[in-house]
């Protein structure tokens, strides 16, 4: 690390306009040791300064991104790496988090998204543009239990169906512990992605929850009780697993119930059940999604905003538009 605390960082790209914004926009929150406009230059940047984070744009001469994050991993460098392309569809973002980068930001959000990235991924979290690429995403074990940031209902929608049509097309059953109007939505969503409900509900791998009704029946004394949470949810888990149709049977998961609680103010009880949440999921083949309003947690810079991507592994931010 830097002197003062900052992270050190060198960033890639080809283009010298936008590696200007590149470095700018780093420099806000890092120390940006050096900037290279090709591969070679970037594993050489990193061999000289060890950096504790990388930016690399994908489509670059000589060596393109994926082929320099190998390089760099092959210099002995440990540096977490973050890819930034003008091409984040879900098979391309798969490629890059699957090949070790911590996060992938949209050139179209750099200015928003390029900070947090790279404080998530110093901290151990990921950063996606997109909950759909999660479920086929097979992370080398540890926690799977994420976050979906929204602004509008109608693009939590949008993403949660795709986040689910992903699960299912990787053989997942489904658990959704959601709101009643969500749940409309979504299932009005999916059915219009041609996914049966109906057959998936029947076959035990699409289970559906009132969020509320989740909420009170594992509390105890106000508070969420691991007790309760793994009796009201063990029936269903065990019967989603058995019908998943994956090679190795696995439940993903999208729940509302902390949200409530955010909502409520008791940022206490929100934060306890997301723990249990966590150490649930962390006992079985089980991926948690979980969605949270930024208008419910606030600023980017508030200790409840940072708490509640603390508790998670991945972060898909919210809304681009927003």
């Amino acid at each position: 690390m830097a002197v003062g605390g900052r992270a050190r960082v060198v960033a890639a790209d080809d283009h010298p306009e936008l590696l200007r914004v590149v470095t700018s926009t780093l420099a806000k929150a890092f120390d940006v040791v050096m900037s290279a406009t090709d591969g070679p230059k970037t594993i050489d940047a990193v061999t000289r300064f060890r950096p504790d984070a990388v930016v690399l744009d994908i489509e670059m001469p000589g060596l393109d991104g994926f082929q320099t994050a190998r390089g760099i991993r092959a210099s002995g460098s440990d540096a977490c790496i973050v890819f930034l392309s003008n091409h984040v569809g879900d098979d391309f973002v798969l490629a890059g988090v699957s090949r070790g980068a911590s996060a992938f930001v949209s050139k179209a959000c750099l200015e928003r998204d390029l900070v947090a990235a790279v404080g998530h991924a110093l901290a151990g979290r990921a950063f996606i543009p997109s909950a759909a690429v999660l479920p086929q995403w097979r992370r080398p074990g540890g926690r799977r239990h994420d976050l979906q940031l929204y602004t509008t209902d109608t693009f939590l929608v949008e993403a949660v169906s795709g986040f689910m049509d992903s699960a299912l097309d990787a053989g997942d059953s489904i658990i959704a512990i959601v709101s009643q109007p969500h749940r409309l939505a979504l299932e009005a969503r999916l059915t219009a992605r041609h996914v049966d409900i109906a057959a998936l509900a029947a076959a035990g791998r699409y289970s559906v929850g009132d969020s509320a009704l989740g909420l009170a029946a594992i509390l105890r004394n106000g508070m969420p009780d691991p007790e309760l949470f793994a009796a009201t949810l063990d029936p269903v888990f065990e019967r989603a697993l058995a019908a998943s149709t994956a090679a190795i049977p696995h439940v993903t998961m999208f729940g509302e119930i902390a949200p409530i609680l955010c909502e409520r103010k008791e940022f206490d009880a929100m934060i306890r059940l997301e723990q249990i949440a966590d150490e649930y999921a962390a006992s079985r083949p089980l991926s948690i999604l979980c969605g949270y309003s930024t208008e419910c947690l606030g600023s980017e810079a508030g200790d409840l905003y940072a708490s509640i991507c603390a508790a998670h592994s991945a972060i898909v931010p919210a809304d681009p538009t927003r």
